[in-house]
Order: C-alpha cells, then sequence, then structure tokens
C-alpha cells in the first residue's frame, strides 16, 4: 500500500434531497493514478460510477474524466458528470459559471469532448441544474430482439408497450417500455441471465425499462435501469440514458414538440428504494436532426481523503471490461 492525500467527494446527483438520486465518487487530481488502481478505488467506493479528474490532453477542453463502475471503465455516464462539475465548482473551479449562465465547461472523454453548462439556481440557497449536451442520443440501426430477454426478467411480450420503440443505444444499452407500474416495480431480474442475454447481444452495459405510467404527473415516464453486465445490479439514476429516451419520446410521438422545443421530466429509482429527476431538453437543430440536453440538481454528502492508495501491482485491467 502506498500513503496518499488523494481528494475525493462523494455527490448525490439527479437529487432533490440529500441521500436520493445516484451517489457517484469524484477523485481530484488523479493523474498520477494508474487505470488499475482507478478501478480498485472505484470498487473501494462502490458508487455506480466514480470521476476521475484528470488534465485534458487536447487545448480543446477545461479538463479530462474518466468514470469506472466498481467492475469496468466505462465511456460515458451522466449523473457522475454533473455530480463531478458540482464538486468542482464547490472546489473552486469555474468560478464564473454561474454569473455566466452562458458558460461552456468543454470536458475531453473517452466519448469525445462532451459540454456541460451550469444554470445558477431561480432562488438564493437553490440548487444549481447542470446541464449536459449528451453525446450521441440517436439509436443505433439495429435489430432489437426482446423475448430472450423477457425471460429473464419475469415478464412477456404482452406486458410491453410498443407505442415507446424499443432501441439499442451507441452506449450499448437496450431500452424499451411495459404497460404498468406494477410490472416496472415489481421486476426482479435473473441478474446472471441478463448478464447472459448482454453478452450474447454483444455486449450490451444494461437494460433501461420504462412506462408511460407514472408516480407523479410532473413526469412524463418512470423508469429502472439494469446493468450486471457493468457491475450493477439496479442504477438509481442514469443519466447517459435519459438522452436516447428523450428523443425517442419526441420520435415516437409521446412528447410533442412546441415551436421546435420539448421541456419534460422523467424519474427513475429502485423499487422501494433511491429514485431522483431527469430534466430533459430536446430541440430542434435543424437539416431534420435533433439535439439532446439533460440536466437535474447536485448535492454532496461527504468529502474527505483516501490515507492510502492500492498498490498497482500486476499491472493492465483487474476487472473484465464493460
Amino acid at each position: 500500500m502506498t500513503s496518499t492525500s488523494q481528494r475525493f467527494k462523494l455527490v448525490d446527483a439527479f437529487a432533490q434531497s440529500s441521500y436520493s438520486g445516484n451517489v457517484a465518487g469524484v477523485v481530484f487530481d488523479a493523474d498520477d493514478l494508474t487505470e488499475r488502481q482507478m478501478q480498485l478505488i472505484a470498487a473501494e467506493f462502490n458508487a455506480s460510477e466514480t470521476t476521475f479528474v484528470l488534465k485534458p490532453t487536447t487545448r480543446d477542453a477545461a479538463l479530462r474524466f474518466r468514470w469506472f463502475t466498481p467492475g469496468c471503465e466505462v465511456k460515458f455516464c451522466g449523473h457522475a458528470t454533473i455530480g463531478a462539475v458540482h464538486a468542482l465548482i464547490e472546489e473552486g473551479r469555474f468560478a464564473g459559471a454561474f454569473d455566466e449562465p452562458g458558460t461552456i465547461i468543454p470536458i475531453e472523454t473517452k466519448s469525445g469532448i462532451i459540454t456541460v453548462r451550469v444554470e445558477k439556481p431561480l432562488t438564493a440557497g437553490g440548487n444549481a441544474t447542470i446541464w449536459i449536451d449528451t453525446p450521441h442520443s440517436e439509436p443505433m440501426d439495429t435489430p432489437v430482439n426482446l423475448p430472450p430477454l423477457l425471460k429473464h426478467l419475469g415478464i412477456n411480450m404482452d406486458a410491453v408497450d410498443l407505442r415507446l420503440k424499443p432501441i439499442r443505444t451507441h452506449d450499448e444499452d437496450l431500452h424499451f417500455a411495459v404497460k404498468s407500474l406494477p410490472v416496472l416495480f415489481e421486476m426482479k431480474p435473473d441478474m446472471g441471465g441478463v448478464i447472459e442475454y448482454c453478452k450474447r447481444a454483444g455486449n450490451l452495459r444494461g437494460v433501461f425499462v420504462t412506462c408511460l405510467q407514472t408516480v407523479s404527473a410532473s413526469t412524463v415516464v418512470q423508469s429502472r435501469f439494469f446493468a450486471p453486465n457493468a457491475g450493477v445490479d439496479e442504477d438509481p439514476v442514469t443519466g447517459s440514458a435519459h438522452g436516447p429516451l428523450g428523443l425517442n419520446l419526441v420520435n415516437c410521438g409521446i412528447v410533442s414538440m412546441i415551436n421546435g422545443r420539448a421541456d419534460f421530466h422523467c424519474a427513475q429509482g429502485k423499487a422501494g428504494g433511491r429514485a431522483g429527476l431527469v430534466r430533459v431538453i430536446v430541440t430542434d437543430a435543424g437539416d431534420g436532426k435533433k439535439h439532446v440536453r439533460v440536466g437535474g440538481c447536485c448535492i454532496t454528502t461527504a468529502s474527505g481523503t483516501l490515507d492510502r492508495l492500492p498498490a498497482d501491482v500486476g499491472g493492465g485491467q483487474m476487472f473484465k471490461g464493460c
């Protein structure tokens, strides 16, 4: 083991109050950490994702993020992105973000450079909304074969709501809808079966299940996300999934655009557990294309230092890739 004073925070993202939403680990100044050490730290935190903040390798970005689940590295994560930006603002970075609502923060990632914007609170003491311009929200042109998956979720095709088109996303998630909240909340997946399905389907990251029935009239959909193939049996709130979801809701006519814009809220949460709220904006970008932005609020619940780093022994990736 190696002594250190590596600083970190734990942040609840897409949260309306503490200990809701989805917790993200944020590790600052991570440039001296190896990939193996990042993976072991993420496994120690056991949050669905941990962001490691690094110096950019290009002048086009303000900083660089890498995201790890407890089991592997992922190319994009929504909640850990807004959680990390929130933590950096608390640390005094991007001090002008609140004073300049148009400020754009470019972040280098394995999905390319993504842009984040900060919307200052409407009231004193309120929480800022942090927005991500989501990359690759358009679905992949890949057929979705649901029946082999449904048996592992304990449901059949009669429960599937085809008003919302099943899709596969560029984050390698499979999206589909069910007809009722009881079906959604009572689902108890066979995680081993879901892993087997995801691997056979080309190493999917996870399965995002949505319902057009909602707990609150202020939201458009209620969702759950299962990603055991990425080391996360169920993710409380998945920001990256809501870009493709928002676009799919508009494309399928579930949500209407008015004057080239749709602005709505989506809910996600574990049955009987943590839940959060994601705001989605879809705008007409011209040339038949649409732009999607997802946003939410964050609350820091813990901060401290890693007093000892894991040893970098053995080299390479410790866990099987997502």
